[in-house]
């Protein structure tokens, strides 16, 4: 029995750990899982983002229900994922196209009403008054009548002659004491003239001087290169800037201006300037075209100089010398031929480049007494009887005269960096301050100046002045008016062509128009 009783016990204990064990190895810790599902009606098919809900449910749920069998199966979703994106970026630029369309509207509406101060200032109109047109009540009009009389009333021209006088006293090169004095000057003016800004703008360009220790020569030699005769030069200090440097000899043929054409002649009439020094007349084209167009004839160097049929030439009556020679760059370009399309500020350094508009074969001037000495010299066909000048006792051939009759021609020019300085002057626009018309005139001068240099700087100086005049006086200028006083001109423009290449890009948007007030006057008559 005691046995017996002893077995229930122990089955008895052992049944209650058993029932115990399960329970303890079913307690683990509750998870929780999200299911992401749609609710989407049936029979549409379209995608809507509010159908989107998030579902929790406890993982013994998700057991129990695979448990009983119950499986529910995931919907999917009506739409991909790449739908959803696209359909949001397509309700983004709508949205950003109607806010774009909404804002042009408010600014378009705003600017037409804003027009209605225009009444309060003056307004230029033509002399002629269209039939039936009624002046605006609230402010007279300015015709072009009364511009014009405001303009005289306030425009000095003695003034202009005086400075015309003070500038052309002597040459006045880039980077000589003289064009220094004359630089502030000009920014003196602009600054008491009262106008709303004024400054300098500084390049460092390369340009061209004679040579000191070695200067140019025109020398006439023997066959075997004895020099026979030196012939003058008149002063040494006038040349042609960008001249190729060094000595060539040879014979002499006279090319008229030295155009395409006249080449042509001379091919015809069978002179070959190959080989041979060219001598041609001032006027018609540049002298950088002059030499570009002797240089592909394949000659070995130009003269250039002044016939009276071109210049007047009588001291007495204030006009060249016969003594006298004329400047004249021949780099077949513009600006600095060391830099070519790269604004020369601060000493930047630019790859070793030149342009490709600097000639090959030295140029130089010289005096019509001197050219009258070598034409006389010269043999072969008579030249075409446009061709003749006013040299005295020239019989105007075309050469290559005698074979003894040779010349040489030394060029020793050297480059030199040289600080030039642009100087504006600028009066604001009242209604578009920000576009500008701009008056411009060179400054400097290798000669006196005064046709060119004295004119136009002048003239824009008394420009400067009456405009500001004007202004105090009530007149009101629609665009902003930029008076600028370009440096180093003489050699090709090459100040106003470096501004130009700084500031492309803001002249392009903001520039409306330029005018050159060089030579703006000419001769002597009263």
């Amino acid at each position: 029995c005691v046995s017996l009783q002893g077995r229930r016990r122990l089955s008895d204990s052992m049944a209650r750990w058993r029932c115990l064990f399960p329970r303890m190895n079913s307690k683990k810790p509750t998870r929780r899982s999200y299911t992401i599902y749609r609710n989407t009606p049936e029979g549409d098919g379209a995608c809507r983002l509010e159908g989107l809900q998030v579902k929790v449910v406890e993982a013994r749920e998700q057991e129990e229900a695979v448990t009983v069998g119950v499986r529910e199966k995931p919907e999917r979703p009506a739409c991909g994922p790449w739908q959803d994106r696209w359909k949001a970026g397509l309700y983004l630029v709508l949205m950003g196209l109607l806010i774009f369309i909404v804002a042009f509207l408010l600014g378009y509406i705003s600017s037409r009403g804003s027009c209605g101060i225009c009444g309060d200032l003056l307004t230029i109109v033509s002399d002629e008054r269209p039939y039936g047109v009624e002046e605006d009540p609230r402010g007279a009009p300015l015709y072009w009548a009364d511009l014009r009389e405001m303009f005289q009333k306030h425009l000095n021209e003695e003034t202009i002659e005086a400075t015309i006088r003070k500038i052309s006293e002597a040459p006045h090169p880039p980077g000589s004491p003289r064009l220094d004095v004359l630089s502030s000057h000009v920014l003196n003016s602009f600054t008491s003239y009262g106008l709303d800004h004024s400054w300098t703008d500084s390049h460092y360009v390369g340009l061209q001087k004679p040579s000191r220790q070695q200067p140019n020569f025109l020398h006439r030699v023997n066959a075997d290169g004895v020099v026979l005769e030196k012939l003058p030069l008149e002063d040494p200090a006038v040349y042609c800037p960008y001249s190729a440097s060094g000595v060539v000899t040879g014979g002499l043929v006279f090319a008229n201006y030295g155009r395409r054409e006249d080449f042509t002649l001379l091919r015809q009439q069978g002179v070959n300037p190959q080989g041979q020094l060219v001598i041609v007349r001032v006027g018609e084209i540049s002298y950088a075209e002059k030499v570009a167009n002797a240089e592909a004839a394949q000659a070995a160097g130009v003269l250039i100089y002044p016939d009276p049929f071109d210049i007047p030439q009588d001291p007495r009556k204030g006009e060249l010398s016969q003594n006298a020679s004329i400047y004249g760059h021949v780099h077949m370009g513009a600006g600095d031929p060391y830099s070519p399309g790269f604004p020369s500020f601060n000493h930047t350094q630019f790859p070793p480049v030149q342009s490709s508009g600097l000639p090959k074969i030295p140029a130089h001037p010289i005096s019509a007494n001197v050219a009258a000495r070598l034409l006389r010299q010269l043999t072969g066909p008579a030249g075409p009887h446009r061709w003749h000048g006013r040299l005295p006792n020239v019989p105007y051939l075309l050469g290559p005269g005698e074979p003894t009759f040779r010349l040489q021609l030394g060029v020793h020019n050297v480059k030199r960096s040289v600080m030039i300085s642009n100087i504006f002057g600028c009066i604001e626009g009242r209604f578009e301050p920000d576009h500008y018309l701009i008056v411009g005139a060179q400054r400097d001068s290798l000669g006196p100046g005064a046709a060119r240099s004295g004119v136009g700087t002048a003239i824009l100086l008394e420009l400067a002045r009456t405009f500001a005049a004007m202004v105090r006086n009530g007149f009101q200028l629609r665009r902003s008016l930029l008076f600028a006083s370009w440096d180093a001109g003489d050699f090709g423009s090459v100040g106003s062509t470096e501004w130009l290449e700084g500031y492309l890009t803001m002249l392009h948007l903001k520039a409306a128009a330029y005018i050159s007030v060089d030579n703006a006057a000419l001769g002597n008559d009263k």
